[in-house]
């Protein structure tokens, strides 16, 4: 293992990855050998707007990713000022007939040879990296022998190239995973979900989870480079904001310019000109919707997720009712009974409920099951102003339940209730309980470009 010289203002990197849109650029028509290859020019014009002095190339797409990275992109992106760290993938992500890491696929010693190779050749060419080293059967390839042996393979071409593995949360902060690997990896990149949470929401945990992390990474005198998500994450139940990406960036710039960590990777950030995808838009009406969501990760009972606002009451009426449309979208597996309820709930009383799992219908579903409004009169009553929450609340302990719900188009007779369409930010009290999150849910159409601008605002400040 060796060392470079970090980039003056830290690594500011991204990384494309599978099932990220518009994060590769290839070009238009195939070649004679029948592939469409990287677009290495569009590419590195990208990252400069990107702002970025790193970028992780990701070989796994195209059969001909290995060629191009050689034969064009390394040279182009040393005339460019930006350095390379090839990214390939273990056995679990390796398919004989679609994706894989090739031409070596899971000969990792021929892996390691060929870009020790390319490192000699090419100063711009700084480390590789292969992902998720214990997802299911990858451990049983790499024992420490075999580690040993690919490695010291390296060596022997480039002492100073470094080498860099994935580790999630859990693996990150496991001392027996960072024991066993410690002695031959340089660092890990971690993906930050919010700890075990696992959304692309929540970004003010993210100094906590890195401070934990380096509890355990410093000691072990490994690199810790965090990924964040700033493209879609296929099992977070909401996509990456331009907000998001910008406290996360901010966090992580704050932990370069202490000397904390050496740098920080934007992963799936679309490099192409197109819109985010229409079917993001999940409001019943217009672009906004209340989403209550949670991932798959444990939740105990009684963690919850909610949206309150006070609310005046108009005296001079003798009914009042709360209208309201909500959708459950639907996983593979569904939600066991019991586990999840939906409430709507008046100066802190539950007035209505639905056992999500009682929800069949994968549309929007207009309040009392499919009878219309809610009658709350004799809440209401002789009331000034009350308080109208609506709640997503965990009924016992459960893991793996994936759920999203959304509420929309809110409507009341004798209250008087603001942005009920969700279209604006205010209004509303947003709360949460555990790992469930209570957002204002926003499609944006241009928020690839507005993402893409803020990385590239926080990447030119430092």
């Amino acid at each position: 293992m060796g060392s470079y010289p970090v980039p003056v203002g830290g690594i500011k990197a991204t990384l494309t990855g599978g099932n990220t849109v518009g994060a590769a650029l290839r070009e238009r028509a195939p070649r004679a050998d029948g592939y469409r290859h990287l677009d290495t020019p569009a590419l590195i014009s990208r990252l400069l707007q990107l702002r970025v002095n790193t970028y992780l190339f990701c070989i796994w797409d195209s059969p001909t990713d290995f060629d191009d990275l050689c034969n064009e992109f390394l040279p182009a992106a040393a005339v460019a000022g930006i350095d390379v760290i090839p990214y390939i993938v273990p056995p679990s992500e390796t398919s004989d007939y679609g994706r894989a890491s090739r031409p070596y696929r899971l000969d990792y010693v021929g892996w390691a040879k060929a870009f020790a190779e390319l490192a000699v050749k090419y100063p711009n060419f700084k480390a590789w990296a292969i992902d998720d080293f214990e997802v299911g059967a990858n451990a049983e390839l790499f024992t420490p022998s075999y580690m040993r042996e690919f490695l010291d393979a390296a060596k022997a071409i480039s002492p100073e190239l470094r080498f860099y593995t994935c580790a999630y949360f859990g693996r990150a902060t496991d001392p027996t995973f960072l024991d066993k690997y410690a002695p031959y990896v340089d660092g890990i990149i971690y993906p930050f979900l919010d700890g075990h949470h696992e959304n692309t929401t929540v970004a003010d945990s993210l100094g906590a989870c890195l401070d934990e992390i380096l509890g355990h990474t410093d000691p072990r005198g490994l690199e810790l480079i965090p990924l964040l998500y700033t493209g879609r994450f296929l099992d977070a139940p909401l996509h990456a904001t331009p907000a998001y990406c910008t406290a996360t960036l901010t966090t992580t710039a704050q932990y370069v310019a202490s000397g904390r960590i050496p740098g920080v990777i934007a992963y799936g950030t679309q490099l192409d000109d197109g819109p985010a995808p229409s079917a993001d838009n999940k409001a019943l009406y217009g672009v906004g919707r209340l989403a209550l969501v949670n991932n798959r990760a444990r939740t105990p009972a009684k963690s919850y997720a909610s949206a309150s606002q006070r609310v005046r009451v108009d005296p001079r009426l003798n009914r009042y009712e709360v209208s309201f449309w909500y959708h459950r979208w639907f996983l593979a597996g569904g939600i066991e009974p019991g586990v999840y309820q939906l409430e709507l709930l008046i100066d802190g009383a539950v007035v209505w409920t639905m056992d999500l799992h009682e929800q069949r219908w994968p549309v929007w579903t207009n309040g009392n099951g499919m009878e219309g409004p809610v009658d709350v009169t004799r809440y209401v009553a002789d009331r000034n102003d009350i308080d109208l929450t609506f709640r997503l609340r965990a009924l016992k302990d459960t893991v793996g339940q994936y759920i999203d719900v959304g509420v929309d188009h809110v409507e009341a007779i004798g209250l008087d209730v603001r942005n009920g369409g969700f279209e604006e930010s205010g209004d509303w009290i947003l709360r949460t309980s555990g790992p469930l999150v209570s957002v204002i849910d926003h499609y944006l159409a241009d928020r690839p470009a507005r993402i893409f601008a803020a990385i590239s605002r926080s990447f030119g400040a430092t």
